[in-house]
C-alpha cells in the first residue's frame, strides 16, 4: 500500500462506492447509472474518473468504445490506510487509539483482537 493516500471528495467517494460494490470493470456511463444521484453529467462523471485514476485509486484500461475502471485496491485497504495515516498524525497514538477502542461495539472488539492475533502470529 502506498505511504500517503488521497482524501475523497463527496463525489469521488461515491464513485469509488459504486466501483468497490461492483465485481466488473465499469466505463464512465455504467457508473453514471448506478450513482444515487441523477444531476449528474457524463462528463463529470468522466472527469471524477480521471482524477481518481491520476490520484492512483484507479486503474483503467481501454474498451473498443472508451475507458473501463476498476479500484487498486479495496475498499478495506483504502478505510485502513486513512486510519494509520490519521493515527500518525496523533499527537498521543496511545491515547488516541484508547479512544478508538472505546467507541467500537463489543463484535468489533473481538474482530480487532482476532486481526491482532493473526498479525502477531504471522511477525
Amino acid at each position: 500500500m502506498r505511504d500517503e493516500l488521497p482524501r475523497l471528495g463527496t463525489l469521488e467517494h461515491q464513485v469509488m462506492d459504486v466501483l468497490w460494490d461492483c465485481p466488473d470493470e465499469l466505463c464512465a456511463r455504467r457508473v453514471l447509472e448506478r450513482l444515487a444521484t441523477g444531476a449528474l453529467a457524463y462528463t463529470t462523471v468522466a472527469t471524477v474518473l480521471t482524477n481518481l485514476t491520476r490520484k492512483g485509486m484507479l486503474e483503467r484500461t481501454s474498451t473498443p468504445r472508451s475507458w473501463a475502471y476498476r479500484p487498486s485496491m479495496s475498499r478495506s485497504q483504502y478505510v485502513a490506510g486513512c486510519m494509520v495515516q490519521t493515527l500518525r498524525g496523533a499527537e498521543d497514538r496511545t491515547a488516541a487509539l484508547g479512544e478508538l477502542v472505546r467507541t467500537l461495539e463489543p463484535r468489533e472488539r473481538d474482530a480487532l483482537r482476532a486481526a491482532l492475533g493473526t498479525a502477531d502470529a504471522t511477525v
